[in-house]
């Protein structure tokens, strides 16, 4: 491999420091220059047992190994997850779990990738007992990891540090030392030759986009920050509360979204959107309920499906939400749309699930200014929506229940507008596939079938 290495990169992986770490941003070659270490280390030193750690094993899979047969043109050993050497050295990839049952291993080398994924130092301490092994005239422990505040990794490597070097200030690139520890860091621009144009501009986008996940994954900020990043801002909700639409005839179609309640403090909401024109939406009713059983839940909603004239109904089919669907169904059998927002997202590159898929399809109506609001209560709640990056990159945003232990209510009525805005494609579909309806509208139905999907299409 013909590498140009940048100074974190090479001081990292030539490092003969018991400890050496590379603390740096997305796109900084951290993957790449812990196995290259790994692997030349094994090549040097005959008889090596080198151990590789991750913390899940699906990114152990996907990820580590994918990358190391990416790298150095090779295949692992599907059975056992490991790599031979003609010398005699041999690689393992283990994750976490796997960890208790290596207690007799004698290492020479280990490298914990994505280290900050283990939130304690236990498991780096337990490796570190395993470094015995007396093939070669050190052993280490090397460690790759993203800032993440003041964890333990901060506070072993760089808070503790008694040597602090400059490399590269403006692309955050230094060098702390102390008693075998030894790291590096960098944020993503120091890569910026390497990466491609249109990347590093959506980099760049994150300052005012994701700022938390700006600080802290691009800039390398150990500053300790929120996790989560708010999905809306309270301007753009604002201007979307002040928009003046035009309306124009032959539209009119209404979608109701509706979550039900899952827990006894919960409440029940419904949320109903009106299609103005061929882009733009009102949100032009909603309404709460709380302490109701499943067949007032069924009758509120058969009750808003004929009193507004809606051409769909879209309605949580998840917890207590099955229920009423299932009454639905035994009821009626137009414009019915079972939703289940754990569902594998339409683009599984980009989202966890569905409800991160639609959230951020609200996020777009809201940026294009092709989505009205009436409703205080759902800004708010618009303003409680809460979002992070995974380490593939994907976004997903908070659960309600995991919200609820941050101490924020359970977002019930910005949950139904989702739900209902997840299904403006449907409506679209359906008005090219019968333009004569289109002069009818509000009151057209279609005849179909119950069905179930998760959102935009």
């Amino acid at each position: 491999m013909n590498l140009d290495l940048l100074k974190c990169q090479d001081k990292f992986l030539f490092s003969m420091e018991r400890f050496p770490a590379m603390i740096s941003a997305i796109g900084t070659g951290k993957t790449m220059c812990l196995l290259l270490k790994i692997k030349l280390f094994c090549e040097q030193f005959p008889d090596t047992l080198a151990l590789v750690v991750r913390s899940q094993f699906t990114d152990l899979r996907d990820s580590t190994i994918s990358d190391f047969e990416t790298y150095f043109k090779v295949k692992i050993n599907v059975a056992d997850k490991s790599f031979s050497f003609p010398n005699g050295s041999k690689i393992l990839f283990r994750h976490g779990a796997e960890l208790n049952v290596l207690k007799n291993l004698n290492l020479s080398i280990v490298g914990i990738e994505q280290a900050e994924e283990f939130e304690e130092d236990s498991t780096f301490d337990f490796l570190r007992d395993r470094l015995r092994r007396q093939n070669a005239p050190i052993r280490q422990l090397c460690l790759i990891a993203n800032a993440r505040g003041h964890n333990w990794i901060w506070q072993r490597w760089v808070n503790n540090a008694e040597e602090v070097t400059e490399l590269d200030k403006e692309t955050g690139q230094w060098e702390f030392k102390k008693d075998g520890y030894h790291a590096t860091t960098a944020n993503s621009f120091a890569n910026e030759k390497n990466l491609p144009a249109d990347f590093i501009a959506d980099l760049k986008a994150m300052e005012t986009e994701s700022p938390n996940h700006y600080k802290q994954f691009v800039m390398n900020s150990f500053e300790e920050l929120e996790e989560d990043d708010l999905l809306f801002t309270f301007p753009e909700l604002t201007e979307c509360k002040n928009l003046d639409l035009i309306t124009r005839q032959g539209f009119g179609a209404r979608i109701g979204g509706f979550d039900i309640a899952r827990y006894g403090n919960d409440k029940c909401s419904a949320v109903i959107i009106e299609q103005k024109n061929s882009t733009m939406w009102e949100q032009i009713v909603r309404e709460t309920w709380a302490k109701k059983d499943l067949m007032d839940s069924t009758g509120r909603i058969l009750d808003f499906k004929s009193r507004y004239q809606l051409n769909l109904a879209v309605i949580d089919g998840d917890g207590m939400g099955a229920g009423v669907v299932d009454r639905l169904k035994e009821q009626i059998r137009t414009g019915i749309i079972e939703y289940r927002g754990g569902m594998v997202s339409h683009r599984p590159e980009d989202f966890i699930n569905r409800r991160t898929e639609n959230y951020l399809y609200v996020k777009e109506l809201v940026e294009r200014r092709w989505l009205k609001l009436n409703s205080d209560e759902i800004i708010n709640q618009l303003l409680t929506i809460r979002f992070r990056f995974d380490s593939k990159g994907k976004k997903h945003l908070l659960t309600k229940e995991q919200m609820k232990k941050n101490g924020v209510s359970s977002p019930d009525d910005s949950d139904a507008l989702m739900m209902a805005c997840s299904a403006i494609k449907s409506i679209d579909r359906m008005l090219q596939n019968n333009q004569r309806t289109r002069a009818r509208f509000p009151g057209f139905y279609k005849e179909q079938d119950v069905f179930s999907i998760g959102g935009i299409r």
